[in-house]
């Protein structure tokens, strides 16, 4: 289990390291997320993003479009979009058990696409390695796994763009 998490916090950091290497800074203003900075425009890195999703043997489930849902209700935002993406290996693994289907209100993987005001356009996430450092074992396994996988996403997205 330390194993993995170490694992996965090198992953993270190699993959952060990567982001910043290539002008993607990390932009994250809260430890527990992890922003990068995508040299695309919005529909472009969505757009790679969602395939890379689908090369990586994800499947991509849902895309909330909240600047349009709070449109509705009278509110005008910069675009956001959240897209939640799944591997049925790491789901499967935790909602099978009663002693890990705790986790279910954090299943699926989202990542959120966003455009600034100032017309950058964010990729955000969960830093799933802090996140799996604080549970318990199988759990933690899977998180910092699947965190990687999505991590790994997210830097083949950002090497097609560059």
């Amino acid at each position: 289990m330390y194993f993995a998490a170490l694992l996965a916090a090198v992953a993270l950091a190699f993959a952060a390291g990567q982001a910043q290497a290539e002008g993607n800074a990390n932009v994250s203003p809260h430890p527990m997320f992890v922003e990068t900075v995508s040299p695309a425009n919005l529909p472009t890195t969505v757009s790679v993003f969602l395939e890379e999703v689908k090369a990586a043997g994800w499947s991509h489930l849902d895309t909330v479009n909240m600047a349009g849902v709070l449109s509705a209700r009278g509110f005008t935002l910069d675009p956001v979009l959240i897209l939640e993406v799944c591997s049925g290996k790491y789901s499967a693994a935790l909602l099978d058990s009663d002693e890990t289907r705790f986790v279910a209100s954090m299943i699926p993987c989202r990542v959120a696409i966003y455009q600034t005001s100032d017309d950058r356009v964010i990729i955000s996430r969960m830093n799933s390695a802090a996140m799996a450092e604080m549970m318990p074992g199988e759990v933690a396994e899977v998180m910092a796994a699947s965190g990687t996988e999505v991590e790994a996403i997210i830097a083949a997205t950002l090497a097609r763009l560059n």
